[in-house]
C-alpha cells in the first residue's frame, strides 16, 4: 500500500487520538477507527471507555444503546456489557456464559486528548505513548486550544507526508501563513530522539499576520523557525518559533506555537485529523484563540483540498521507487522508512 512495500494498511501497535476529552460524555458516540466502529463514553467516575460498537448478539449498533451505571445495554434485545467487555446481563436468563465478551480497547487520557491502542490489548505499550508534555499539552505555562476534528478523504500516510514537508507552506498557504520563503529554504533534518526538520526564515516582517497576533506591539524584524516533529504514527507537531532577528544581535526566543496534527486512520483511504494549537504566549487572549482557530481552519481547508485531489490518483499512478524527491523530502522519507519498519515488525510478529 503506497507509499509502503506492504499490504498492511495500518500500524496497530501504536497510540492514536480517539477523541478530544471534551467529546466524550455520558452519551455514547461512535467513531470509526481502522475500519472498526468504536463506541466511546464515560463511566460514572469520569473514566473514558472505548468498546467495539457492534453487538455480538444480532449485530445492532451499540451506539444507540443506553448506559446503566458503567454498563452499556444494546437497544435491540437488552444484552448488556460492562466497561471491561464482559456480558453481564441477558434478559430472561439467569446465567451468562463467561465467554460472552465484547472487545474493549485500551484508552488513556493525556493532555486533554484520549489515546487509543488498536493492537492486542494485552500488548498495550505505554512507552510508545506520544510524550505530549514535550509540546506543552497539559503543562503549566502553556495553553491548548482545541480545534475539532476533520475527516479527510485521503489515507493517513499522505497526511503525515504533508506535515513532514512544510515546503508547501510557501505555495498553497501563501494567503494564510504568509511565509513565501518557506518553499525556497532548504530544511535542517534531525534524526535524534524524534525525526524532525526545520526551516529558518530570517528577517521576516513584523507585519506578518501570525507575528502581529502572537507578538503584538513588536515592530522589529523577526527570525522564524518553521518545523515539524514526528512523535509517532498518531502525532506530528508542526511548530512556529519567533525570535528576535540575528541580524540585530543575539537571537532571543519570543514565542513557540505547536500545531497538532493527530492523524488517526478511519479506513484505508480516509483519515481523522484532530487539530489543536498549543502555545506559550498570550495565554489569556480569547481574541488570539479565535484568530488561531480561523487561521488553522483556512490552512486545513487548503491541505484537505490538495490531499483529496491526490488520493484518487495514488493507487494508479504513484510509485515510491520512481517518484521524484528533493532536499525538502528528507525528513518525510525518514518517517516513511520508520513506519515501514514498524509494519515489518508487526508482520513478523
Amino acid at each position: 500500500m503506497y507509499p509502503f512495500n506492504s499490504e498492511r494498511p495500518y500500524i496497530r501497535n501504536a497510540w492514536y487520538m480517539a477523541a478530544w476529552g471534551s467529546e466524550i460524555t455520558r452519551t455514547p458516540f461512535q467513531r470509526r477507527i481502522m475500519d472498526e466502529p468504536i463506541v466511546l463514553y464515560r463511566k460514572q467516575g469520569g473514566e473514558p471507555v472505548a468498546i467495539f460498537g457492534i453487538c455480538p448478539h444480532r449485530t445492532h449498533p451499540l451506539v444507540d444503546g443506553r448506559l446503566i451505571g458503567d454498563d452499556i445495554m444494546c437497544p435491540y434485545h437488552g444484552f448488556t456489557f460492562s466497561a471491561e467487555g464482559a456480558c453481564v446481563r441477558i434478559p430472561a436468563q439467569d446465567r451468562v456464559p463467561q465467554t460472552f465478551r465484547q472487545r474493549v480497547y485500551p484508552l488513556v487520557e493525556r493532555g486533554g486528548a484520549t489515546w487509543i491502542w488498536m493492537g492486542d490489548a494485552s500488548a498495550a505499550d505505554m512507552t510508545k505513548m506520544p510524550q505530549v508534555s514535550e509540546i506543552g499539552m497539559g503543562e503549566p505555562g502553556w495553553k491548548t486550544v482545541e480545534n475539532g476534528v476533520t475527516n479527510i478523504k485521503a489515507r493517513w500516510s499522505l497526511v503525515i507526508d504533508n506535515v513532514m514537508d512544510l515546503s508547501h507552506v510557501g505555495f498553497i498557504h501563501l494567503k494564510t501563513i504568509e511565509a513565501p520563503a518557506a518553499g525556497e529554504v532548504a530544511p535542517q533534518d534531525d534524526a535524534g530522539q524524534h525525526i524532525q526538520c526545520a526551516r529558518w526564515l530570517t528577517d521576516q516582517s513584523p507585519d506578518m499576520a501570525y507575528a502581529r497576533n502572537a507578538i503584538p506591539g513588536n515592530s522589529e524584524p523577526l527570525d522564524l523557525e518553521l518545523g515539524s516533529i514526528f512523535h509517532g504514527p498518531g502525532l506530528v507537531a508542526a511548530y512556529l518559533r519567533f525570535y528576535t532577528a540575528a541580524s540585530r544581535g543575539a537571537r532571543k526566543l519570543l514565542s513557540t506555537t505547536y500545531h497538532l496534527q493527530c492523524v488517526t486512520p478511519e479506513t484505508q483511504h480516509t483519515s481523522h485529523n484532530f487539530s489543536g494549537v498549543v502555545r506559550n504566549v498570550r495565554l489569556d487572549a480569547p481574541d488570539f484563540d479565535q484568530w488561531l482557530r480561523t487561521a488553522v481552519n483556512k490552512t486545513r481547508e487548503e491541505d484537505v483540498e490538495a490531499l483529496e485531489k491526490i488520493e484518487p490518483l495514488v493507487d494508479r499512478y504513484a510509485n515510491a521507487r520512481t517518484e521524484l524527491s528533493g532536499v525538502g523530502d528528507v525528513s518525510a522519507i525518514r518517517v516513511r522508512r520508520h513506519l515501514a519498519a514498524l509494519m515489518a515488525e508487526e508482520a513478523a510478529a
